[in-house]
Parts: C-alpha cells; sequence; structure tokens
C-alpha cells in the first residue's frame, strides 16, 4: 500500500481514502476470494505497476464501524443480518472505505462498510452514477 500512495501521491492525483474492495465474500473463512485494495484519483494516469481503471457504479448500504479493524467481522455480521431480515438481496462486492486509520489507537480508527445491494429497490437519481477511479494493486 505504501508503494501504491507514493505513485499516486507524486503524481498528486489522490482524491479519497483508501478502499479495499471484497468480491465472492461471504464470511465462511473457507470461501475464497478477490481482494482489490485501490485509492481513487481525480485523473487517469500511465503507472508500470498498477492497474488504473475504472469502478462500475455500486449500489450499496453502508455501515459505520469504530474501532479496531479486528471487530470488522462483527460488524459485517450485523449488517448481513439486518439485510436478510428486509429480505434485501446482496451483491458478490462489498467494500470497507478507511475514513480514518490510526495505528497508535486503533479504537480511533473509522471505516465504512459498503455491502452492494441489487439495484431495482429504489430508483437511482439523474447524475448519482458519479465514479471513482481508484489505482489497483
Amino acid at each position: 500500500m505504501a508503494e501504491l500512495y507514493a505513485e499516486a501521491g507524486r503524481k498528486s492525483f489522490i482524491n479519497g481514502p483508501l478502499h479495499w474492495i471484497y468480491y465472492g465474500m461471504d464470511g465462511n473463512p473457507d470461501t475464497t476470494f478477490t481482494l482489490e485494495i485501490a485509492i481513487p484519483v481525480r485523473k487517469a494516469f500511465q503507472s508500470s505497476r498498477f492497474q488504473v481503471k475504472e469502478l462500475d457504479f455500486f449500489k450499496a448500504i453502508t455501515f459505520p464501524h469504530e474501532g479496531p479493524w479486528e471487530q470488522l467481522p462483527g460488524s459485517h455480521a450485523q449488517i448481513m443480518e439486518r439485510l436478510a431480515e428486509h429480505h434485501i438481496p446482496v451483491t458478490n462486492e462489498c467494500r470497507e472505505v478507511f475514513l480514518n486509520i490510526n495505528f497508535a489507537e486503533p479504537e480511533k480508527n473509522m471505516t465504512e462498510i459498503q455491502i452492494g445491494v441489487s439495484p431495482g429497490k429504489t430508483q437511482n437519481r439523474s447524475g448519482a452514477q458519479k465514479r471513482l477511479l481508484p489505482v489497483y494493486i
């Protein structure tokens, strides 16, 4: 991640917090899933080390997590229980957006959990499909 920040920062393009994007994660520790680590940038640029790509529109239910990252699985479980209670279909994508990172005092970490939900429950407003352009490892 340090190299990712160094390259994007050297070009002065960083435009948001660190994202961890999970595909196929279902809570079962034996399930194989894909993790992409990204930093949103304001402008695409050429990189010999990292892939730069535009993310598709992502409709999600969000849940704030305050505190150590070791407690993130419990927060994920809470939001998944709520979605199941309300019969809200989820996609195979979820994200963690690291809004505040504090290694010295992990109780001050602030992470936004975003669970992908199937479009169709609500209408998307025109212009609401703004895109992030993250740099990926």
